[in-house]
């Protein structure tokens, strides 16, 4: 067992354990961790190559080792590494979290030969700087990448909670794992695995500059290793002056190697002479006790566990998150559905104790009419009250049992609202006539929400039937009033 004491001070899950998943094009990793108040403590690492195996197969594969570590009901969290993401140093013209991604969203296609659809984007804030500009460190993924590893996983009966990226949580977990030194110089590490490298440089617990390498154990330590040797050494050149021509900030006063290092001998010696640097060897489990049997399993394979180990310590600091949008909406609604049959089962009961002292009433109301035919009318009268407050009691049950499809439709115009348009009023009778009021900054605001609405698969025969300007002080107003019918069959 792997006793990593203090190793985390970013942390807050304690008392709970994590399976890390890695899926690459050629292995399969898994780290299992249990976090506590005093310590995290790494229970198991495994490992699988899947080079030639199908999706399906690898899905096989995964079920078969995440059985092996008997882990009780744990948090499973995923990775996207380096060599899977494009990364970009660029200055955005604000210093607000809410305009920054904004601007990113709109932008980020020119970063990439992907459509905007086919891509998730997040960033990293490296700080704000003159003329009220910010750095950040972009990253971009391929939807197709991330859509594999979420079904890879689903079909291996396991749902990721999280998809991190991995050089994220590498700066965050790194000063504990790799014992950096001061911080107030950016250090550079490269993190070899088995057929790719990653470099980065790390200051402030924060990814600076990332850059993937296509070299890694498999060819520093072939037959011909001299040969990759110098490109090894040439990728890393590029790298640092690449880091450079960004402007970010003083140049790395180290390069750490790590990963899959364990048996490259000289190469610290070789990229010490020729990349005028100091260069130490990082061993990032040398601090940790360990069973000669994990520890076999550790270096199985010759392939970097860096990364998954970062993620799973550095858990609560990390701020991207590369889960698909839709999944993260379908969570959501998923929770506040579960809030909702919660408040829901509470009020069904109580109608229910209402319905039931009703039906009580109504028989002995019954056994009392036959004794006193005199105030037939009268009892017959309140019989049809009480029948009247059964089906409103019934119309209520069905709204309560409906309250799921209503926060899909409250969902759904809220992504298609503009930023700078309100609505004041909304009614849904039980047809699906949907009826709106509201007002916008201006009348081709109202034009845009009617174009979204229709757009909208969950929304048709969109019609407008009220538009006026007014004045509110200084200030143009646009009110509205829409009518649409919901479709219930989308969704």
């Amino acid at each position: 067992m792997i006793s990593i004491a203090r190793l985390n001070p970013f942390s807050r899950i304690t008392g709970c354990e994590i399976v890390g998943i890695e899926l690459s094009a050629n292995f399969l990793k898994l780290v299992h961790l249990k976090s506590s108040l005093q310590k995290s403590e790494i229970l198991n690492i495994l490992s699988k190559e899947i080079t030639n195996l199908s999706d399906d197969d690898a899905a096989k594969a995964l079920k078969a080792l995440f059985s092996e570590l008997k882990a009780k009901d744990p948090r499973i969290v995923s990775i996207v590494p380096a060599s899977l993401a494009i990364t970009k140093n660029i200055e955005i013209p604000s210093c607000e979290a809410a305009e920054i991604r904004e601007i990113i969203s709109l932008q980020a296609g020119r970063h990439t030969p992907y459509s905007r659809e086919e891509i998730i984007v997040d960033y990293v804030d490296l700080g704000a700087y003159k003329n009220s500009y910010t750095k950040i460190l972009l990253v971009i993924v391929a939807r197709n990448i991330v859509k594999r590893n979420y079904e890879t996983l689903g079909k291996a009966g396991l749902k990721p909670e999280k998809i991190f990226f991995a050089p994220e949580a590498l700066a965050l977990s790194a000063g504990r794992l790799l014992k950096l030194g001061s911080e107030n110089m950016p250090v550079s590490l490269v993190n070899i695995d088995d057929v790719s490298s990653d470099f980065t440089v790390i200051f402030r617990n924060r990814p600076l500059f990332v850059r993937s390498i296509s070299i890694g154990h498999q060819h520093l330590s072939a037959e011909h290793k001299e040969v990759y040797n110098k490109k090894f050494v040439e990728e890393l050149k590029k790298s640092f002056e690449s880091y450079q021509a960004e402007g970010l900030d003083k140049p790395p006063n180290i390069l750490l190697v790590s990963g899959a290092s364990r048996d490259l001998a000289g190469l610290e010696a070789l990229l010490s002479e020729n990349l005028h640097l100091p260069v130490k060897t990082s061993a990032y489990l040398m601090n940790a006790s360990l069973s000669a049997e994990v520890l076999k399993r550790s270096f199985a394979n010759n392939i970097s566990f860096l990364n998954l180990i970062s993620c799973q310590l550095a858990y609560d600091g990390l701020k991207i998150d590369l889960t698909l949008e839709e999944i993260k909406m379908r969570r959501a609604i998923e929770e506040r559905g579960r809030e909702l049959v919660k408040t829901g089962a509470f009020v069904l009961a109580n109608f229910v104790l209402v319905f039931l002292i009703l039906a009580v009433r109504i028989y002995f109301k019954g056994q009392y009419s036959k004794s006193l035919n005199s105030r037939f009318l009268s009892i017959s009268q309140e019989a049809k009250d009480l029948e009247n407050d059964y089906s409103k009691i019934s119309l209520i049950r069905n709204c309560l049992l409906n309250r799921g499809y209503s926060l899909e439709i409250l969902v759904e115009l809220y992504n298609v609202l503009p930023k700078k348009a309100y609505i004041n009023d909304i009614r849904l009778d039980e047809q699906g006539r949907l009826s709106l009021s509201g007002s916008a900054e201006s009348m081709p605001v109202v034009f845009a929400f009617v174009d979204n609405m229709e757009k909208s698969m969950y929304f048709k025969d969109v019609k407008t039937k009220q538009t006026t300007n007014r004045k509110d002080g200084a200030a143009e107003l646009a009110d509205f009033e829409i009518a649409a019918i919901v479709d219930k069959d989308a969704g």
